[in-house]
């Protein structure tokens, strides 16, 4: 008899059914927080729709997730059934289903926009950094990382072993436990679990950018869903012994949609042209101490750090210059954006970085990046690399995806914007300066 499923609706993916343990720890106050984390940060000052949550984001990545898992055992070409009993592929099923749930579990106020403002590892309250040997700077990775091991050893919602095989796909610095790897010595399923969770085709990104671009109002993130999961099934590649997630041919163009659908959403919403200026005036904030705000790495203190809480500290100090430019919504001005492959425009952003600072005029220079894609026509298969399979002369034949994708080449590639402004009030003198020494 089939456990009982508690249903969800979801705006982007309609019935979400979660069973009683996802539903606890959906329902676990590090979960609930979500609720206030804002899926885009700032974008909603832009964007009036895109108050959107990690909360809903991870209902529908779980969902994705399910999804996706099904279609690998049910697609002809998957081999998974070949190795696996049914009990192992229900475990592999349920800790895929998990890592999506607890992908964003750390994320801290406004998403990316503070993770600068992240303590140092050392101070997280966990002993599973015990063994980092330099102290760098803390990533929400980190956070996400502690909190699923806290909900295994003191809430005891997960087992030792889920949370070590979970941690292990978000991270991939984590080795898995050995029944993931699979002691019989079958081939090892674990990096297509790490490719569906943070691959170039994950449950993450395939759920963020369809309600991102719905709740953004926007067309730009848009993409054939059912298509592409239906394209969906899993290869052997003999020589490293993994199974690697594959496409079918006549899947690619789907492919292709959703990596275009992708940067033109960083484009046109994630890179913003007013977004990188509040970014700043939140570092700044915290760095002239201007609100009374921390993040220390303890338990307590992370299921306090909402947006909400953030907001009422800009409100009570917005009479001072960088919580008064948040709470009040007050954009930069911005003098020039350079994209990747732009060096000349570069130089002239530099040469009016100095230019203006040299006047006294106070700049925010702004740098956003990200990776165009991971997928590289060099030749190498690794654990990144999707396959495509499809019949040449009635055989079945299996290629990297970069040679079948006009989109993705030889190099690396970055999405990358440089965007620099000047205060609202400096804007006139800051074009006078500029049209009288640069533009002579």
């Amino acid at each position: 008899m089939k456990p009982k499923l508690s249903l969800i609706r979801c705006p982007i993916h309609g019935s979400v059914y979660l069973n009683d343990r996802e539903l606890k720890l959906i329902d676990s106050p590090f979960l609930q927080r979500l609720r206030h984390i804002s899926q885009l940060g700032f974008a909603s000052f832009v964007f009036p729709g895109a108050v959107h949550t990690r909360f809903s984001h991870s209902i529908g990545s779980i969902h994705l997730a399910g999804l996706v898992f099904d279609q690998l055992g049910r697609n002809p070409y998957s081999p998974l059934p070949e190795y696996y009993s049914d009990e192992s592929l229900d475990y592999f099923r349920q800790i895929l289903r998990l890592s999506a749930l607890l992908h964003d579990i750390g994320h801290p106020p406004f998403s990316h926009a503070a993770e600068s403002l992240l303590p140092q590892i050392s101070k997280l309250e966990t002993p599973i950094f015990a063994s980092v040997k330099t102290d760098r700077q803390a990533t929400h990775e980190d956070f996400s990382h502690m909190i699923i091991h806290y909900l295994a050893e003191d809430q005891k919602i997960l087992t030792p072993n889920e949370a070590e095989d979970i941690i292990s796909i978000l991270s991939k610095n984590q080795k898995p436990t050995v029944r993931m790897l699979d002691k019989n010595g079958n081939p090892s399923i674990y990096p297509l679990l790490c490719q569906l969770i943070n691959g170039e085709i994950d449950v993450d990104r395939m759920d963020y950018l369809l309600r991102d671009s719905y709740f953004a109002g926007v067309p730009y993130g848009k993409y054939d869903l059912e298509r592409l999961i239906n394209s969906f099934s899993c290869s052997l590649e003999e020589k490293s012994r993994q199974f690697l997630l594959t496409i079918d041919g006549e899947g690619v163009p789907s492919y292709e949609a959703f990596l275009l659908a992708r940067v033109h959403m960083f484009y046109q919403i994630y890179f913003h042209k007013s977004l990188g200026a509040y970014r700043h005036y939140l570092i700044e904030a915290f760095n002239k101490k201007e609100i009374n705000y921390r993040i220390d790495g303890t338990i307590d203190n992370f299921l306090n750090l909402t947006e909400t809480r953030l907001m009422e500290e800009f409100r009570a100090n917005r009479h001072k210059k960088w919580s008064g430019k948040i709470f009040n919504r007050i954009p930069a001005k911005g003098l020039i954006r350079v994209y990747e492959g732009e060096p000349e425009r570069l130089t002239i952003l530099n040469r009016v970085d100095k230019l203006l600072r040299k006047h006294s005029i106070e700049t925010i220079l702004a740098h956003s990046s990200n990776q165009y894609s991971s997928q590289l026509d060099n030749g190498k298969t690794d654990q990144e690399t999707i396959l495509v399979v499809e019949k040449e002369f009635g055989k079945t034949m299996v290629k990297p995806l970069a040679d079948r994708s006009s989109l993705l080449g030889r190099r690396e590639k970055l999405i990358e914007i440089y965007q620099l402004y000047v205060h609202r009030e400096d804007y006139e003198r800051a074009i006078e300066l500029i049209d009288g020494e640069l533009n002579p």
